[in-house]
């Protein structure tokens, strides 16, 4: 073979470095698809300047050039918060599943040879049930490495990179494993002294009271007067937190009163800092393991999973 003709494989590449996709684009380019996708999940450049360590103005510029070379608006900006636009929204679906695969390459050849879990849990779930119950798993599982991320938001693997996750909703997940892992029912609770002034006989007397509202889950409230069978009362004064375990707290410190998830409240009414205030509770969900298909490989899940589960089993 003469030495001037490269071998097949290699002419094949070298011709078709201009047709490269990494090569098309610039650092610039890159550096501005990375302020956007970061801008558009957190619905602020403010935001998305802390998070990347530049200025607000550096995010705004990078984006704008972003708009400029792409010929749309990316973005309807208001004065506080940005939302994306129609092709906003579709280049971010395109941006989130790009950079969660790469960060998912890097954390597989960062993790090589070691054996690390990366969760994303609840907040309620994490602090009420897991988090006392994790010296029994590294206690049997000291090879293992658990990062744990707590999160008002259900994981989304397409443009997140944990391996597992502990979701919440009324029915199984699609498009991933997913095991039940417990019923939740929601209960209206309050400090015992605020049990006591509000002397509560039916759902319609909670009115009396201030109500405790989750601003993540704001039909919390109107589900359950719907099972109770009962109006939602108009309310003159309401609290609003974002998670039920801050709902849990306020409502323990005699704030008003709020939906705890059972069984979740037996730790506060064992300490005698809680009490419902009506009988029974309705049936709001369920969390759920819920992992990738693909993850199903990996050891580390796998005897997460089990544990998890037997400790489930185990009596109250």
């Amino acid at each position: 073979m003469s030495r001037n003709n490269p071998r097949p494989g290699r002419r094949s590449l070298s011709q078709g470095r201009e047709d490269l996709a990494a090569a098309s684009l610039r650092p610039a380019h890159l550096l501005a698809l990375q302020a956007f996708d970061v801008a558009v999940r957190l619905g602020s450049f403010k935001e998305a300047a802390g998070v990347l360590n530049v200025s607000a103005s550096a995010i705004s510029h990078r984006i704008r050039n972003l708009e400029i070379h792409l010929g749309a608006a990316l973005f309807h900006r208001a004065h506080r918060a940005v939302r994306p636009t129609h092709a906003g929204e579709k280049l971010a679906a395109a941006t989130g599943r790009a950079f969660a695969l790469l960060a998912q390459a890097e954390s597989a050849v960062e993790a090589a040879g070691q054996r690390r879990l990366r969760l994303k849990v609840l907040p309620q779930f994490a602090s009420a049930w897991l988090i006392p119950r994790l010296s029994s798993f590294l206690t049997r599982h000291s090879e293992l490495d658990l990062a744990i991320e707590t999160s008002n938001r259900n994981v989304d693997f397409d443009t997140e990179t944990f391996d597992a996750g502990i979701s919440f909703g009324p029915d199984k997940p699609e498009g991933v494993v997913a095991h039940r892992l417990m019923e939740v029912r929601t209960v209206p609770v309050g400090a015992p002294a605020l049990a006591r002034r509000l002397k509560l006989r039916t759902a319609a007397d909670l009115g009396r009271g201030v109500l405790i509202h989750v601003t993540t889950f704001p039909a919390a409230w109107p589900l359950w007067f719907k099972h109770a069978g009962e109006p939602a009362p108009p309310a003159t004064r309401a609290i609003s937190v974002d998670s039920f375990v801050a709902a849990l707290q306020a409502a323990e410190r005699g704030a008003g009163v709020a939906l705890a998830l059972e069984p979740f409240i037996a730790e506060s009414e064992r300490r005698g800092t809680i009490r419902r205030l009506l009988p029974g509770g309705h049936v709001t969900g369920s969390y759920w393991l819920v992992h990738p298909p693909g993850a199903q490989r990996s050891r580390a899940l796998q005897t997460f999973k089990k544990w998890l589960l037997a400790e489930l089993a185990k009596p109250n």
